[in-house]
This record gives C-alpha cells, sequence and structure tokens, in this order.
C-alpha cells in the first residue's frame, strides 16, 4: 500500500480479498454496506487514488487491471426505488484498464483486455479486447489489446 486506504465494514460477516501484489494508491476506498458483501481485486492489479469501490453484494476485479484514480465502482444505487434498493453483481476481467473518473454501475460485466475511456459512465456488459467511452459508454473500437 502506498499511502491511507479506507475501509468501511459496518458488518462483520463480509470480505475484502486481495490477490498478490496488488498496488493501492492513497485514499483508496473499500465499503462493505450489507451482510454478505464481498470485494475481490487480483492478482497485479493497481487501484490509483481517490478511487473507491462500493459494495452491497459483489464486486470482483480480476488479475493484472489498472484502474485510474478517481474511479467509482458499484453495485448498487444505494437509493429505493419503490421501496426497494437494487443491487447486481459486477464484474471486472482480467487485463482490464480504467481511465480516471469513470464509473461503473451495478449489474455491468467488463469483458477481458477492455479499455474503459476516461469519464466514462458504463451502464451496461462491455465485450472482451474492446475499448468504451462516454456517458453512457458505448463501443468506440473492437479488438484492441494493451500493455502496461
Amino acid at each position: 500500500m502506498l499511502g491511507k486506504v479506507n475501509i468501511s465494514r459496518p458488518y462483520k460477516d463480509t470480505e475484502l480479498n486481495m490477490g498478490d501484489n496488488v498496488s493501492l494508491y492513497q485514499n483508496v476506498g473499500f465499503f462493505l454496506d450489507s451482510p454478505g458483501a464481498k470485494i475481490v481485486v487480483g492478482d497485479r492489479t493497481f487501484i490509483n487514488r481517490r478511487s473507491e469501490i462500493l459494495c452491497m453484494e459483489s464486486v470482483n476485479i480480476g488479475n493484472d487491471c489498472a484502474i485510474s484514480w478517481d474511479v467509482v465502482i458499484t453495485d448498487t444505487d444505494y437509493h429505493q426505488l419503490n421501496g426497494e434498493i437494487f443491487v447486481k453483481p459486477v464484474v471486472i476481467g482480467n487485463n482490464v484498464w480504467i481511465g480516471c473518473k469513470s464509473t461503473i454501475l451495478k449489474g455491468v460485466t467488463i469483458g477481458d483486455g477492455a479499455v474503459i475511456a476516461a469519464g466514462s459512465v458504463v451502464t451496461r456488459d462491455v465485450p472482451s479486447g474492446s475499448i468504451v467511452g462516454g456517458n453512457p459508454a458505448k463501443v468506440i473500437k473492437n479488438e484492441v489489446t494493451w500493455v502496461v
């Protein structure tokens, strides 16, 4: 860890699992906000400053991911609509690059090798090996590769 990391676990039966050689920069936040909430971060994944992962059920981040600064990943809206809070797991594949100030919303699966452009709001699944960008994020290009 390279600086202060914030972990909020108001319930005892939550899980925060970090893989090997994970790099967390200052003011990264993990919020496990309901019983049974589980966040998994894969091996060699990098999460930059001020990014937050908010979880009421499940957020799974793969191996070798690069998550830039000020990124928000959440599996819930936290607000009630007609008396119900909507929660859907988030799955981020291996070797995914998420640009700064992007937001990944509930129910999204991001395929292996995908790139999320800076400032994107991801509301639906992202195919493997594609670049998406915008609000809401749309596929810009397919069959791309990236290297750290």
